[in-house]
């Protein structure tokens, strides 16, 4: 048969087979958007995932509004919403302590279809006047009853501990900060996330208003280490700046650490952490340094994403969209974010809580803009109140009521107030090469010495075996414990050392591959 023939037989039958197909059939042919994070702040003082019915209904919301991504609040305060921790249970008269909120919205969310990652509040412990009832609490163990180093809460300069949003673990406290790794690490060992997600990983604000720096830090402990690693013997200022740097290294160090191990236990999982970008935005690369995140609460999330620590950045974009200066400010961090991924990912933290939901569509789309470069998606704060209701109900006088229910979402895949939907189709999550992909590996370990002390601040030697000489040794600082890492390791041969005075050289020769963590001891 000729080939025009064939090609108009072909025709006629692709023809045919439009004209059999009942309309409903071709409407409802499955259609989605390129890969695009779409997730959701699950917080656990409001209903979400306390009940299997409360966990059901946010599944069935999060897919009719076509999400991907589930970030679940399983600590707010040392408390746990799963089982298979050492954290007294959540108190909350919804909560049944016995439940594992945490592996059945695992097992919910993944039949489902959707990621679910585990959100756990860092350093927060406490806020209220009254102590937590159960005497296993951190804040009944380590707080202001405790005495001497067993007092692990943060301070100001003048022995203050509660800050407004209430009482912080101070980082810079070893055995705090080994503490917290721990709740992280421990997720990780016993539920199948997708990945964990940091919040709070930083100081508290502060009511005071530092020129420069911020009046928090000041455990007891925390001061002592700066002193002795400066061979100082003052109470450093808030403003000075190494001990600014040193605050953002304690907070860091922890990020490092449970980074590093999560990897080693799973070597798939998402680090992933909701970040700062309060106030005026950077403009350029050194900006950053005077932004909000490094001056008020010393959190260097530039340099963990330029540092391999976190896979998926979420800085808190939240902004009115009818405030001027507040919707400027969120174009402007959100230009500088999609500019400074390194190489991982960035999403934007929309408070849809503080907007109506055309408001939130807006924001949505120039999110999606590509005229700066690309970031991987939105997430959104949060399932409990997804968006602001006007005022008063229209034609009425009566206040109105927020959307709840699995509708609470709807608007994300229907549109509204003249909007178009942001997500009227599924999209896959995009793709992180560096974890399915891997063409580097991570090194992480302890040094342990006679004195523990001694291990505090050691710089760590990591050579690459080579003939070329050059660009081939990278050094870093074990943090309190001694623990010490690196990311983004080339495969290959490597001589580990320490180099500190007065100390032996002791090396150590293994192998990095990619993909995989290599723990080392050096002694």
């Amino acid at each position: 048969m000729p080939q025009t023939c064939r090609f108009t037989a072909a025709a006629l039958l692709a023809l045919v087979v439009i004209a059999v197909t009942p309309a409903a059939a071709q409407e409802s042919a499955p259609l989605s958007r390129p890969p695009e994070l779409r997730a959701l702040w699950v917080d656990a003082f409001h209903e979400g995932i306390r009940s299997p019915p409360e966990a059901d209904a946010l599944v069935a919301a999060a897919t009719r509004a076509n999400l991907n991504t589930l970030i679940v609040q399983v600590r707010r305060r040392g408390d746990a919403l799963y089982t298979k921790g050492t954290e007294p249970p959540l108190a909350d008269s919804a909560y049944e302590p016995s439940f594992d909120a945490l592996a059945y919205i695992v097992q919910a969310g993944h039949a489902a279809g959707l990621e679910v990652h585990a959100w756990v509040n860092a350093m927060p412990v406490w806020r209220d006047e009254a102590p937590p009832a159960d005497p296993r609490h951190v804040f009944n163990l380590h707080g202001v009853n405790a005495e001497g180093s067993a007092r692990w809460l943060t301070a100001s300069p003048d022995g203050g501990q509660k800050f407004p949003v209430g009482y912080f673990l101070d980082p810079g406290h070893p055995e705090a900060a080994a503490y917290l790794a721990e709740i992280y690490l421990t997720i990780v060992r016993n539920y199948a996330v997708d990945g964990i997600h940091f919040d709070y990983v930083r100081y508290p604000e502060t009511d005071d208003r530092q020129p420069r720096g911020a009046s928090v830090g000041y455990n007891a402990v925390n001061v002592a280490r700066f002193q002795r690693a400066t061979g100082r013997t003052d109470v450093p200022a808030p403003g000075d700046e190494a001990w600014m740097q040193w605050r953002r290294d304690q907070v860091t160090h922890l990020v490092r650490r449970v980074s590093i191990e999560a990897r080693a236990i799973n070597p798939r999982v998402k680090v992933s952490a909701a970040l700062i970008p309060w106030g005026q935005p950077p403009t350029r690369e050194t900006d950053f340094e005077d932004a909000a995140p490094m001056q008020r609460v010393f959190q260097d999330w530039h340099q963990w994403l330029q540092d391999g620590w976190l896979d998926l950045g979420v800085p808190m974009n939240y902004a009115t969209e009818t405030d001027d200066r507040v919707r400027g400010w969120f174009d402007g961090w959100m230009r500088w974010e999609k500019q400074h991924q390194h190489g991982r990912q960035l999403a934007v933290g929309l408070g849809s809580y503080r907007n109506t939901p055309a408001h939130t569509l807006a924001q949505i789309e120039r999110a999606r803009s590509d005229e700066n470069g690309k970031v991987a998606g939105v997430s959104f704060f949060s399932y409990a109140v997804p968006e602001q209701p006007p005022a008063v109900k229209p034609g009425t006088d009566l206040p109105s009521v927020p959307v709840t229910g699995v509708d609470r979402l709807a608007f994300l895949a229907k549109g509204a107030g003249g909007s178009a939907a942001a997500f009227p189709y599924p999209a896959p999550i995009p793709r992180m090469p560096w974890i399915e992909t891997p063409d580097r590996g991570w090194i992480g370990g302890t040094v342990n010495t006679a004195v523990t002390a001694d291990a505090d601040g050691a710089v760590v030697k990591v050579v690459r075996r080579r003939f070329w000489p050059f660009g081939n040794t990278r050094r870093v600082t074990a943090d309190a414990n001694g623990y010490f890492g690196l990311a983004n390791v080339k495969p290959g041969r490597y001589e580990v050392s320490v180099e500190r005075p007065r100390s032996s050289t002791f090396k150590v020769q293994a192998q990095v591959e990619a993909g995989k963590v290599l723990r080392l001891t050096l002694r």
